[in-house]
């Protein structure tokens, strides 16, 4: 099987999902495929240097369609949900233990309605997280 090799995101509103993620993991957006067939809602989504994935309009204005869920790592699961919030994002999910004493997750919808999840390998900080 075919290592992955792209992943896509879909959204009514771009330029929110660009300012909700460049805030909370610092992704640059780069347009793409103007002169193309797609046309100029594509965005190439960098971290840093490296392209890691596509940005794109959901067509016509539609709702994200239902689909992969990108997961992000973070050190300090907590204080990410709350700068999700802040961000305008909702938490769906918190902090999860999968068991073991590593692997933990939440999952979150962004300022446009796009669900992702987060894992981390930190244990929680302090009494029990409810």
């Amino acid at each position: 099987m075919p290592g992955i090799v792209w992943w896509e995101i879909e959204t009514a509103d771009p330029a929110a999902f660009q300012r909700f993620h460049a805030e909370l993991s610092g992704w640059q957006f780069e347009p793409a495929f103007a002169g193309t067939e797609l046309g100029a809602d594509y965005w190439i989504i960098k971290d840093g240097e490296v392209s890691v994935g596509g940005l794109q309009r959901a067509a016509g204005g539609a709702p994200p369609s239902a689909g992969v869920r990108l997961y992000i790592e973070v050190a300090d699961l907590e204080g990410t949900l709350r700068r999700i919030e802040s961000l305008g994002g909702r938490i769906e999910r918190r902090r999860t233990e999968l068991g073991g004493d590593d692997r933990w997750f939440a999952t979150a919808l962004d300022a446009t309605g796009v669900s992702f999840g987060l894992w981390t390998a930190s244990p929680p900080a302090g009494p029990a997280v409810s």
